[in-house]
């Protein structure tokens, strides 16, 4: 165990609580968790800088902070398509990968092609990754260079295939509608259609005003918000000009 990690092992085991530890015990798979809370874990991160090589360390543990400490630092040119595979499978449908590994993927050239891919593979965690990814995509990617084609072809296999897929899969599907309706304006008529297709859809965990049930209702109470819709905000200074 070289210095650099000792030093992240002390830092994580004094930043533990033990009631982020049950939270995250319940969101983990079967990884072992410490119980320390995004904002530490960002905290580190933030001091560590990019560190490929400690983060390549990182991700031979099974540890849930780790890992997610290991997406924060690494270095996106260093990230090619074993890596990427191999990191998401690890991280196994957590928030790993909503929260780190998805904003580590999306500043990778190759993110249209990554989603696509992922989305298409026969690994349960990988076409996670790839909603995930996605939802990501519809959020941030920049309207000038957004793949429309990519965004229909996504929209119409979450419509055809989210009935066979298992609960984890569904609710990034979901979100992923959810982010097209509100972020990305050429595609909001097909994510409501889409939406109002796939209906409701079974929470991850118990219900409360963050959970996503229907994409359609959550549509229509957000699009009209530009704090939390880009086709809103797009509207409002185009209204205002």
């Amino acid at each position: 165990m070289n210095t650099q990690f000792k030093e992240i092992k002390a830092y994580m085991e004094s930043h533990m609580q033990l009631n982020q530890k049950k939270i995250l015990s319940t969101k983990s798979g079967t990884l072992d968790v410490i119980g320390v809370s995004m904002k530490d874990i960002r905290a580190l991160g933030k001091k560590l800088k990019v560190n490929h090589e400690l983060a390549l360390t990182l991700y031979e543990t099974s540890t849930y902070e780790y890992l997610m400490l290991g997406a924060l630092i690494a270095d996106d040119k260093k990230i090619n398509d074993e890596t990427s595979k191999d990191w998401v499978i690890k991280a196994q449908s957590t928030a790993i990968v909503d929260q780190g590994l998805s904003a580590l993927f999306m500043q990778l050239d190759k993110r249209h092609q990554m989603i696509k891919s992922f989305i298409e593979d026969t690994n349960v965690h990988i076409r996670y990754a790839g909603y995930a990814l996605l939802s990501s995509y519809f959020r941030g990617e920049d309207l000038e260079t957004l793949d429309l084609e990519l965004g229909k072809f996504a929209l119409d296999a979450i419509k055809d295939t989210l009935s066979n897929e298992p609960l984890s899969i569904q609710n990034a599907m979901n979100n992923a509608v959810v982010m097209a309706g509100l972020h990305v304006p050429q595609l909001v008529k097909r994510a409501k259609d889409v939406a109002d297709y796939i209906g409701y859809v079974m929470p991850l965990v118990a219900r409360n005003q963050c959970n996503i049930q229907s994409a359609s209702d959550y549509l229509v109470r957000y699009s009209t918000q530009p704090k939390f819709s880009r086709v809103a905000r797009l509207r409002e200074q185009n209204n205002s000009s």
